[in-house]
C-alpha cells in the first residue's frame, strides 16, 4: 500500500514532539489516529521505527534517518506551495522578450525596470536585437517589439501605438529655435541617416524625395539614440522617433516638430501557436499604461512630441 500524507505527518509530528500527545494536539486529531497512523507506517514500510518502553515510543536509529528524509520531503513540498502561490500571483514565472533598439532602450528597459518591482521573483530575459521577428517566429520568446509589422503566419501583430517624428540640430545650429521644421529647411544639411534598408530609412528618405529635396548623408546610425549623440557633437541634423528625445535630456540638442508629419507605428508581436503566459499578458497591460503617461505627458508638454494609439 503506498505512503499516505496522513501517516508521514503523524510520524513528523511524532518525531518533533516525542509523544503521541502532543502530536494529536498538534494535527488536532485524536491519539488513537495518531497511534493507528504510526503502526500502518512501519508496517507499510517494513521497518522497526519504533520500541516500546514504559507504554512510551521510542525512536529507532531508522527512524531517526527517515525522519531526516521527510523533513526534506516536506520542506521540498513547501517550497513547490511558496512557488505555486507566487506565480498564482505572478510574482514568479519566466518572461522572455526582444525589442528593437529605438523601444528596447527606453520605453520597453523602463517599463521593465518597473515591472520588475512588482514582480520581483519572476526570471526577465531581455534581448536587444535587429532580428526581432525572426525571434518571436522561433517562439524563442513571449513578446516582441519592433518598428516593423511583419506579416508571417506564425506571427500575430498588434499595433502598439503612433508616433510622430521630431527633427532635432544642435544646440548652436542656425534653425535652433524653431517650434517647427521643414522639409525645405534641411535642403543640403548633413544629415544623420539610418543604416540602408532600415524601416526608418525608407520612410525618411522618402519624404525628401517626393520633395526633390537634396541632402548630404556622410553618417548612417542604427538608431535615433545613436543619432541624437551624433547630433548633439555638431556632425549634422536628424529627424527620429520621439521615445530617444522624450526619455534622455540632450543638453546640446534642439527638438523641433517636423513637417511634413513623418509617423511611425511600434508594434507589438506574438507567437501564434504558444499561448501567452499571464506573466506577459500582466507586463503588457504594465506596457500599456507606461504608454498611456508618455502620451498624456505629451499633451501637457510643448507639443513637439505626438503619441496615438491605435483606432
Amino acid at each position: 500500500m503506498p505512503l499516505s500524507h496522513r501517516q508521514l505527518d503523524a510520524f513528523r509530528m511524532f518525531m518533533e514532539t516525542g509523544s503521541v500527545t502532543a502530536a494529536a494536539e498538534r494535527l488536532r486529531v485524536s491519539q488513537p489516529a495518531v497511534s493507528k497512523s504510526l503502526v500502518g507506517l512501519e508496517y507499510d514500510l517494513g521497518l522497526t521505527l519504533f520500541t516500546r518502553a514504559r507504554k512510551r515510543l521510542v525512536p529507532t536509529h531508522d527512524a531517526q534517518l527517515l525522519y531526516r528524509e521527510v523533513e526534506r520531503l516536506f520542506s521540498s513540498l513547501n517550497d513547490i506551495e511558496s512557488f505555486a502561490r507566487d506565480l498564482r500571483y505572478l510574482k514568479s514565472g519566466e518572461l522572455h522578450i526582444a525589442s528593437a533598439a529605438s523601444l528596447g532602450h527606453t520605453l520597453v528597459a523602463d517599463s521593465i525596470a518597473s515591472f520588475a518591482v512588482e514582480h520581483h521573483k519572476a526570471r526577465i530575459v531581455f534581448n536587444v536585437s535587429t532580428t526581432v521577428s525572426q525571434i518571436v517566429i522561433n517562439q524563442q520568446v513571449d513578446l516582441g517589439f519592433s518598428l516593423i509589422q511583419v506579416q508571417h503566419p506564425a506571427l500575430l501583430n498588434e499595433p502598439l501605438f503612433h508616433a510622430r517624428g521630431v527633427c532635432v540640430v544642435p544646440k548652436g545650429h542656425r534653425l535652433a529655435g524653431r517650434e517647427a521644421i521643414t522639409a525645405e529647411d534641411l535642403r543640403d544639411e548633413q544629415f544623420i541617416s539610418f543604416i540602408r534598408d532600415s524601416r526608418m530609412r525608407h520612410i525618411i528618405d522618402a519624404t525628401f524625395e517626393q520633395q526633390r529635396i537634396s541632402r548630404y548623408q556622410q553618417y548612417e546610425v542604427f538608431t535615433s539614440v545613436e543619432a541624437c549623440a551624433l547630433v548633439s557633437r555638431g556632425l549634422g541634423v536628424s529627424i527620429v522617433e520621439p521615445l530617444g528625445v522624450a526619455y534622455a535630456q540632450w543638453p546640446d540638442l534642439w527638438v523641433a516638430r517636423f513637417d511634413p508629419a513623418i509617423r511611425f507605428t511600434f508594434n507589438v508581436m506574438r507567437p501564434r501557436d504558444r499561448a501567452p503566459s499571464r506573466l506577459a499578458e500582466a507586463y503588457l497591460g504594465h506596457l500599456n499604461k507606461a504608454i498611456g503617461r508618455i502620451r498624456k505627458n505629451a499633451e501637457t508638454s510643448d507639443g513637439k512630441i505626438e503619441l496615438n494609439l491605435p483606432a
